[in-house]
């Protein structure tokens, strides 16, 4: 009879390697968690957010938040850390000596707590206690997942000391409670998770906005690994490649289905058809603007202002920009505004300037520039993360579009914003940010002059710019008209968001049964800095239609000033330099190929993989060049009235080198810093630039004046001339 053949003890790799497979989901979670707490820790964006934190006063409930999602998270690491483990190899008593897996649930758990108190510590803040509190609570938790043990079995003893001594009731009610624990918090993680979903679905925006951005982070990592290693696990049974096949699905089900519709204005459609069909031509436009400073007895500026992109950090510096000019002229800066283009975030600065003006007369006291840079100022990324995270992930697993994007919740989150702004009795109408976008020029008693306002998309078929726009601007501009190809009008926050899709924040909107490019029924607009990064070509080509009608020229003295409001750290702006023309917005420093700081150079990202990554990294940064090309293509060729018109002026008014994160929230210390970019005459770094911030804002102020003697600038005597004309003094 023969001896059936032994088993054969496995080496010690293929122990190992049978291990490493089944603890396969300690990647998952440690990758989430590592990824979110260096996010946090050395992103200059994750910085700012710990910054809202701590700087938020006497504001507990953030860091109370904070606190209590890195407990979360750290909970959830290590505790369904501890589930693969069991699930995957058995009970403790088997793996009991093994220190990988013992110890590693352990570390996962701890991670979130060093990150985070490593991420508090960096932001230097005068409030380091938030980050001493999360080192008290790591270490609590640290004694808790250590000796858990040992106190489950010194309960267990304690239980069978009571049932010995007679007290079955209460012996059976510890034992109970210990046996039911581990399944109350296993299905408590997956509950917990729907709970939140069903909240942030129904409302993205108030819970969102209270917890803040990091917390809302923390907070959805801690409820996506449950959901994701029980998902793990059970495709495991069926010998199934999770996370393989959720990539799968998630691709195959964007064919089909897509969520990103933009909203359109729930005004009726007849309503909207008027608004569009009474929106006024180049030339209405400016005989309505003529009118009301027609009056002046002075050579009067026509004002063109483009307003660069760059999330929060562009939409504050716009709005501190425009509204302290409105209050250091006393009201006459808006009625000097002919025309504005806006750039992805620097559409929310104008938005909040422009329903500012609509909805009261501006108080010249001192308070405009603050009431509308309070409304800017806000958290709006906490909305845009809790749509993202939550609703919009969701929906990329499922069949058919049902639930709303994080686009939405965005827009969502301004239109709370305005109406928590107008609590403060600043407002009249606080449903303004939910009202058709060209109500802002509807019919009014007295009638005001609100400048006209283009806000710059583009189109993800062709890539030429969509403008959402106040004008009807015929073929004077090289774009497509976002009311004419959507045959609607949108609310006003959303026709913010029309030129603020920054890619993968948020998603490109879905336009159905369009009425133009011909035989397409669909298309996407994406954020504007994909064309044109600093909203100037428009704006150019606009002026150069407008000073070239008959009618214009012979109306009256005109001024032509081009206000620039940049936010890249190019101040003082390029010059046309006649005898270098492709290199003329450089900085001095690079011309001749010296590698200054400032200087173009190859990014490190793009030495890694550079087959791959490159060209990402070189399509990306060309989206900024492209801008800074057509900025000096204004310099250059400025328009303005024929001879003997007057010089067309411009000028820049720049962030300089202040580093602030490009996010849709932004820290006390990020805004006070900008705030004081136009107060702070004695700055301690880069003086050149605040200094040339300064003298043209003085410049501009200096312009609107009002007066009757106002000296008539001279004029230059020749057409081609590439230089200013002296000044009188």
């Amino acid at each position: 009879m023969a001896t059936p053949p032994s088993k054969s003890k496995p080496s010690r790799w293929q122990t190992i390697a049978n291990t490493l497979h089944s603890t396969r989901g300690f990647g998952f979670i440690f990758a989430v968690v590592t990824v979110t707490g260096a996010i946090l820790a050395w992103m200059p964006q994750g910085q700012d957010l710990i910054r809202s934190v701590t700087d938020g006063g006497p504001a507990y409930l953030p860091v109370v938040a904070l606190c209590a999602s890195v407990l979360l998270l750290g909970f959830q690491a290590w505790f369904w850390s501890r589930v693969i483990v069991e699930n995957q190899i058995g009970p403790r008593a088997k793996w009991k000596d093994n220190l990988y897996l013992l110890l590693m649930p352990r570390l996962l758990g701890i991670v979130p707590f060093g990150l985070l108190f490593y991420a508090l510590l960096r932001t230097r803040s005068p409030s380091t206690w938030p980050a001493w509190i999360l080192l008290i609570l790591g270490l609590a938790f640290l004694t808790f997942v250590w000796k858990r043990e040992a106190a489950t079995d010194a309960l267990s003893a304690g239980a069978r000391k009571l049932q010995e001594s007679g007290r079955n009731r209460t012996a059976a009610a510890i034992s109970i409670s210990l046996s039911a624990l581990r399944p109350i918090v296993l299905r408590g993680g997956l509950v917990l998770a729907v709970v939140a979903m069903v909240v942030l679905i129904w409302d993205p925006v108030t819970l969102p906005v209270r917890l803040g951005p990091a917390a809302v982070v923390l907070l959805a990592v801690a409820l996506i690994i449950p959901v994701m290693t029980a998902t793990v696990l059970w495709a495991a049974t069926y010998h199934i490649r999770a996370a393989e096949a959720l990539v799968v699905i998630a691709a195959l089900f964007s064919l089909w289905v897509d969520n990103h519709a933009v909203r359109m204005a729930p005004s009726e459609k007849s309503d909207q058809a008027k608004s569009i069909a009474n929106r006024p031509t180049l030339q209405e436009a400016f005989e309505r603007w003529h009118e009301q400073v027609s009056k002046e007895n002075r050579e009067v500026p026509i004002i063109f202002i483009a307003s660069e992109g760059g999330a929060s950090r562009a939409g504050y510096w716009t709005a501190t920009v425009m509204s302290k000019l409105e209050e250091a002229t006393g009201g006459e800066f808006s009625r000097h505004v002919f025309a504005i283009s806006s750039i992805s975030g620097g559409s929310l600065g104008v938005g909040a300037f422009l329903a500012s003006l609509d909805d009261r007369k501006p108080a010249h006291d001192g308070t405009f520039a603050r009431e509308v840079s309070d409304f800017v100022g806000r958290d709006y990324l906490s909305p845009a993360l809790a749509g993202a995270l939550f609703p919009d992930l969701l929906q990329r697993f499922l069949p058919w579009p049902v639930f709303p994007d994080r686009a939405s919740a965005l827009e969502l989150g301004w239109e709370d914003g305005w109406r928590d702004h107008c609590r403060q009795g600043v407002c009249r109408d606080d449903d303004i940010m939910t009202k058709d976008y060209l109500s802002l020029w509807g019919p009014k008693t007295p009638q005001p002059w609100i400048p006209i306002w283009m806000i710059g998309g583009a189109l993800e078929e062709d890539g030429r710019p969509i403008l959402t726009s106040s004008l009807n601007f015929e073929n004077n501009i090289d774009a497509w008209d976002f009311h004419s190809v959507a045959s609607g009008d949108v609310r006003l926050s959303t026709a913010i968001l029309n030129g603020a899709r920054f890619p993968f924040v948020s998603p490109g909107g879905t336009l159905r049964n369009v009425q133009a490019p011909e035989d397409v029924s669909e298309v996407h607009i994406v954020d504007g800095g994909y064309f044109d990064a600093a909203g100037v070509e428009v704006l150019r080509e606009l002026a150069k239609s407008l000073f070239s009608s008959p009618k214009i020229i012979g109306t009256a003295r005109l001024k032509p000033i081009f206000l620039l409001i940049t936010s890249d750290g190019a101040n003082p702006p390029p010059v046309a330099d006649e005898h270098d023309q492709t290199r003329a917005s450089l900085p001095v420093a690079c011309r001749g190929g010296s590698p200054a700081h400032g200087c173009p150079g190859a990014p490190l990202l793009a030495r890694v993989a550079a087959d791959m990554i490159g060209p990402v990294v070189g399509l990306y940064q060309s989206r900024s060049a492209h801008g800074e090309r057509l900025k000096a293509h204004l310099f250059r060729d400025r328009p303005g009235l024929p001879p003997p018109g007057g010089w067309t002026e411009i000028v820049t008014l720049d962030l300089c080198a202040l580093e602030v994160p490009m996010n849709w929230a932004l820290s006390g210390n990020a805004k006070q810093g900008v705030d004081r970019l136009l107060v702070d005459r004695m700055p301690a770094v880069d003086t050149k630039c605040r200094g040339q911030n300064f003298e043209d804002f003085d410049k501009v102020v200096d312009w609107l004046k009002p007066s009757e003697t106002v000296t008539k600038v001279g004029l230059p005597q020749a057409s081609d001339s590439s230089r200013p004309p002296e000044r009188n003094k």
